[in-house]
């Protein structure tokens, strides 16, 4: 067992030959879980003849919380959730989540943000802003930005970018998630299009990116890395989950963020 305590914010360790989270606390604990395997990836991969369906891909947990702190949550229209990628690649790729956009804030042009932060191994955050996600045909992407991102390290997705996580180190890859109750997700686009934008091999001891041909690009994709800011409450190596409950009003901005929109592009620095 591999105890992920310190920046999970609470007891959670991860038993590494299952691929799932364990607590000692009865505290803790989470409002839904599921795992999905390689069946539910089909039509997501790069390779069509990629056609497994029982190999585990992630594990998803809703609302992973000590029952003490839900109020402090949901009171605030938030949740705090974990998603566990396993290790390992379909023929080649790195094995990753479906990938989706959120839609739009009601009564407003754009949608809501969402912080991430990586609690074991180190992911690859696939971001794109298209000309139009709910369009028929090819979406065009507009920016692209691929964050690496090590454990304890955090990054916000800013509105408006689609996004999807991959795993591309050898181990069990952790990361929570903070994001308002409020927000829907939007897939089909991304599953119209047999993925993201961009594709993410294993590469020997690294990783090599591919452009999705089932898109059109009117950039290059740039690959970023996470920097700290005490504004949107991101410090590397410091629970998000210990941060949040010192102060919940300081990630406000889930829910509203127009304010500190601009800060979440200035977190991210060329690789």
């Amino acid at each position: 067992m591999k105890d992920l305590s310190a920046v999970f914010g609470m007891p959670v360790s991860l038993d590494e030959s299952a691929g799932l989270l364990k607590s000692r606390d009865a505290e803790v604990a989470w409002e839904d879980y599921s795992r999905k395997f390689s069946d539910k990836m089909l039509g997501l991969t790069a390779d069509p003849a990629y056609q497994t369906t029982d190999d585990p891909y992630y594990d998803f947990y809703k609302a992973i919380e000590r029952n003490a702190d839900r109020d402090a949550f949901s009171s605030r229209e938030l949740r705090y959730d974990s998603t566990v990628i396993l290790p390992g690649t379909a023929n080649g790729e790195c094995k990753k989540t479906a990938g989706h956009f959120h839609l739009p804030i009601p009564g407003k042009p754009y949608s809501f943000p969402e912080l991430y932060q990586v609690i074991n191994g180190t992911a690859l955050f696939v971001m794109q802003k298209v000309d139009d996600y709910r369009k028929e045909g090819k979406m065009r992407a507009e920016d692209v930005l691929l964050a690496e991102v090590h454990a304890g390290e955090a990054i916000v997705i800013p509105p408006d970018y689609g996004h999807c996580t991959v795993n591309i180190c050898d181990e069990t890859m952790v990361f929570i998630n903070l994001v308002s109750v409020n927000s829907n997700n939007y897939y089909d686009s991304v599953k119209d299009s047999r993925g993201m934008s961009v594709y993410v091999y294993k590469d020997g001891s690294g990783y090599r990116l591919e452009k999705n041909p089932r898109y059109d690009f009117a950039c290059e994709p740039k690959v970023v890395v996470p920097t700290e800011s005490d504004a949107l409450g991101i410090r590397k190596g410091v629970s998000v989950y210990t941060e949040y409950l010192k102060n919940p009003d300081l990630y406000a901005y889930l829910n509203d963020p127009e304010e500190k929109a601009p800060l979440f592009f200035s977190l991210l620095k060329d690789l």
